[in-house]
């Protein structure tokens, strides 16, 4: 799976700054790309995959799907919680003392 992710930031006439981040990677034959921009507020998230699904072979059906939504959080960027140290073992099975 080749993955691409591009960060891009436009300083505007106005003074403000806009920022947008993308994401592209191609699984089964299928094209997706998610694109992330930050506006007043949360951010607009357009998400598409176009493409024939390899696995299905001569019969599988070309597919072209958009759908675009808002959200609070930046879907594109990791949660400081997976990055804290006390996440950093909870893969281990930790006895129970009492």
């Amino acid at each position: 799976m080749n993955e691409r992710v591009n960060i891009s930031k436009e300083k505007k006439k106005d003074g403000t700054e806009s920022i947008s981040y993308s994401k592209s990677w191609e699984k089964n034959g299928l094209s997706h790309r998610k694109e992330v921009r930050k506006v007043e507020g949360g951010y607009i998230v357009t998400e598409s995959k176009y493409g024939k699904p390899k696995d299905e072979g001569e019969e599988g059906e070309y597919i072209d799907e958009n759908k675009e939504y808002v959200t609070t959080e930046n879907p594109l960027t990791e949660k400081k919680e997976e990055k804290s140290d006390e996440n950093m073992f909870g893969f281990i099975d930790m006895p129970n003392l009492m």
